[in-house]
C-alpha cells in the first residue's frame, strides 16, 4: 500500500474531524506534501501543528497497520541478522521477529508494495509490516546497529577508509578548523552525529574511550551515563575523531603523549553551546571528554532554581546582604555554578548601583554587566593573584569561582571584612562542614565566624518523566514513617510516584533534573561555636534546633509534590544515613 495515495486526504479529515488540527493546518500540510513529495503523515509532523503519537494513530486508521511501542519489544537475535545495517537504515525499518517464512518489521512510513517487493528479494522472507512513529524507529536503529552507523557504513565502502587507517591523520592546516575535502568529509559528519544524538537528548557530557578492539561512547544524562551503542569498526577511526576534535579546539594534533584541555564553540539552529573538551591519554589511545555547556539554559531566574518560597526568601534577603561570604557547597555538577549566576543576574539586574567582578575557571557563560576574569595559572594569573588585583578595582560584589587553598580563602575572607559580597563554591558533603573544611585549610576560627554568613549545599535529582508518571505502591515501612514524621500526616496518607519508562524518557523513567537545597544560616550564636572551633556535628544540632531543613528533608517535599522518586532522594541523600546495623540484619531496603 502507498501511503502518499492511501492517506492523501484520509488522515487531514480524520484528523481534522477530531479536532486535532484546524482546516487552515490540513490545507497547508497538503500544499506541503505535494510541494516537497513527502508523505501526508510527514508534512504533518514537519508542520508541528499536531503531537506525533496522534498522528501516527489516525495513521494506523488509514492504512489499517497495527501501531506498536518499540521501547517495549524486545528485539529477537535472529531477525537482527537477516537484515543488514545498510538495508534497515535504508528503508528506515526495524526487523523485530521471525515467523516461519515472514519477518515481522515495524516502520515509520508504510511501506509501498514495491519496497516490499524489493525486501522480499533481499530477505528471501515475506515482509510483515507494523507501523512505529519515526523516533521511535530512529532511536531503535541506533540501538540496535550503533550511533552513525550509515555514516561507518560509507566510510568503509568508499577507498578512503583504507587511507583512514593509517597511525596518523595529517591536514594541511593546525589552527582553525578542519579543511573540508574528500578525504575529513566522512570523519566530520561522524563526529557532527555524535554532538548532534548528545545535544538532543539532552547530554551534558560525551565521554569516548578507547579499548583494544572496541570503542565505548557514553553520554550523561541526568546525571547518569548511558551506553550508546556504536557500529563494528569505529575502532580503526578514533585516531581520526580526536585528531578532528583537536583541531576544532585549536589543539596539537602530533601531541598523543600528555593531557589537552580546549574549548569549542558550536552553533545548533538558534542555541549556541560551548563544548570544553579535555583529552587524556591512556593504555589503548588518547580517551576524551566533552562537557555540554548551554548557553541559554544556565541562565535561570532564582525563582526557577527549585528553591522553597522560604528558601527563596532567604536566598534574596542574603544577596541583599552589604559585605560577608556566601558558599555554595556540592559535588561536581550539582548546579553550583547555575544557582551563583541566577543570584548574579538578579543582583546585576536589580542593582544598578553596584559593581560585580568575577574570577573564574574558566569563564563559562558570558554575563552582560559583569567584568568576568579568566584564569591562566601558567602565566601566574590565579584566583589569589586575581583577587587580590580585583580588590583595586573598587568592587561591590565579588564571585571567586572555587575556593581551592589556603591563600584564597584568606583572601576572600579579608575581602568581606573590608566591605564587600564574596560569593564561591567548596568541595564539601554539606552546608555546616564547609565551616571546618575552611578552618582546615588555614582560616583563623574568629576571622571566619565575622565574615561567613551563609553555606548552600545543594544536589541535583532526576524529574519523573510527566508522560509515564505512576504511583509507587512500594513504599517500605522505614520509609513512609520517615516521610510521614517530617511532613507531618499519617503513614497511610504518604503518597510517592515514579516513572513507568516510554519512549520519550528513554525508558529510564526520568526526563530533566531539579536542585534540592540546604541552607545553613550563621547567627551570632553558630558563630561563636565556629569561633570556639565547634565540631560539625555541634554546629549541625545548633542549626537544626533554629529550623535548618536538610538536603533529604528538602528531597521529601519535592517527592510530595510529584516531581522526584523515592529511588532519587535515597540515591543523592542515602550516604548520610548508612549504619553498622543494616549489614547485621541483611537490610537491603532503600534508605
Amino acid at each position: 500500500m502507498n501511503e502518499n495515495t492511501a492517506t492523501k486526504g484520509d488522515i487531514f479529515s480524520l484528523l481534522e474531524g477530531r479536532g486535532r488540527i484546524t482546516k487552515q493546518q490540513g490545507e497547508i500540510a497538503q500544499k506541503r506534501m505535494k510541494r516537497e513529495g513527502i508523505p501526508a503523515h510527514q508534512s504533518l509532523i514537519e508542520l508541528d501543528c499536531c503531537p506525533q503519537d496522534e498522528i501516527y494513530k489516525a495513521l494506523s486508521e488509514c492504512t489499517g497497520l497495527p501501531l506498536i511501542s518499540l521501547h517495549k519489544i524486545n528485539i529477537e537475535e535472529d531477525a537482527k541478522k537477516c537484515i543488514s545495517a545498510k538495508t534497515a537504515i535504508h528503508y528506515k525499518f526495524v526487523p523485530l521477529k521471525l515467523k516461519q517464512n515472514t519477518l515481522e518489521a515495524a516502520f515509520s512510513t508504510p511501506p509501498s508494495m514495491r519496497v516490499l517487493e524489493n525486501l522480499r528479494l533481499l530477505v528471501g522472507k515475506r515482509i510483515e509490516p507494523l507501523l512505529a512513529t519515526s523516533h521511535e524507529i530512529n532511536m531503535t536503529l541506533k540501538s540496535v546497529y550503533g550511533l552513525g552507523a550509515e555514516t561507518v557504513i560509507k566510510i568503509r565502502e568508499s577507498k578512503i577508509a583504507e587511507r583512514l587507517q593509517s597511525r596518523e591523520i595529517r591536514y594541511s592546516s593546525a589552527g582553525g578548523d578542519i579543511k573540508v575535502d574528500d578525504e575529513s568529509v566522512p570523519i566530520i559528519s561522524l563526529v557532527n552525529q555524535i554532538l548532534i544524538d548528545a545535544l538532543e537528548m539532552a547530554a551534558t557530557d560525551i565521554h569516548i574511550e578507547p579499548f583494544q578492539d572496541s570503542v565505548k561512547l557514553r553520554y550523561r544524562i541526568d546525571g547518569m551515563l548511558q551506553d550508546i551503542p556504536v557500529p563494528d569498526g569505529v575502532r580503526k577511526f578514533h585516531e581520526a575523531i580526536t585528531s578532528r576534535l583537536k583541531i576544532m579546539a585549536d589543539l596539537n594534533i602530533a601531541e598523543r603523549r600528555l593531557p589537552h584541555d580546549g574549548r569549542i564553540s558550536v552553533k545548533a539552529g538558534t542555541e549556541e553551546f560551548d563544548l570544553r573538551i579535555s583529552i587524556m591519554p591512556s593504555r589503548f589511545g588518547e580517551t576524551i571528554c566533552l562537557r555540554i555547556l548551554n548557553r541559554k539554559t544556565v541562565f535561570l531566574s532564582m525563582s526557577d532554581l527549585g528553591l522553597e518560597d522560604s528558601d527563596l526568601r532567604i536566598l534574596q534577603k542574603l544577596i541583599d546582604l552589604p559585605h560577608g561570604i556566601i558558599l555554595v557547597t556540592g559535588p561536581t555538577g550539582s548546579g553550583k555554578t547555575t544557582t551563583l549566576y541566577a543570584a548574579l543576574a538578579k543582583i546585576a539586574d536589580s542593582r544598578k548601583d553596584r559593581k560585580i567582578i568575577t574570577v573564574e575557571d574558566p569563564v563559562e557563560y558570558e554575563m552582560q554587566g559583569v567584568s568576568q576574569i579568566q584564569m591562566h595559572s601558567q602565566i601566574g594569573l590565579t584566583f589569589a593573584s586575581g583577587l587580590r588585583s580585583i580588590l583595586r578595582h573598587d568592587p561591590d560584589i565579588i564571585l571567586v569561582g572555587e575556593i581551592r587553598d589556603s591563600e584564597t580563602a584568606e583572601i576572600a575572607i579579608r575581602s568581606s571584612l573590608t566591605g564587600h559580597l564574596v560569593f564561591s563554591t567548596l568541595h564539601t558533603n554539606d552546608s555546616v562542614g564547609a565551616v571546618n573544611r575552611l578552618i582546615d585549610m588555614g582560616v583563623e576560627p574568629y576571622l571566619l565566624a565575622s565574615s561567613l554568613v551563609a553555606c548552600i549545599a545543594q544536589r541535583l535529582v532526576r524529574r519523573i518523566c510527566p508522560n509515564c508518571k505512576v504511583l509507587d505502591e512500594n513504599i517500605t515501612p522505614h520509609i513512609r514513617t520517615e516521610i510521614s514524621h517530617f511532613l507531618g500526616v499519617r503513614p497511610e496518607e504518604v503518597k510517592a510516584w515514579k516513572g513507568a519508562g516510554c519512549a520519550k524518557c528513554n525508558s529510564t523513567g526520568y526526563k530533566g533534573r531539579l536542585a534540592i537545597y540546604e541552607i545553613f544560616l550563621l547567627d551570632e550564636e553558630i558563630q561563636d561555636l565556629a569561633a570556639a572551633h565547634a565540631a560539625s556535628s555541634e554546629l549541625r544540632r545548633a542549626a537544626r534546633q533554629k529550623g535548618m531543613k536538610t538536603l533529604r528533608e528538602d528531597g521529601w517535599i519535592k517527592l510530595s509534590r510529584g516531581l522526584t522518586s523515592i529511588e532519587e532522594v535515597s540515591r543523592i541523600t542515602g550516604n548520610f544515613l548508612i549504619s553498622y546495623d543494616m549489614g547485621e540484619k541483611g537490610d537491603d531496603k532503600k534508605i
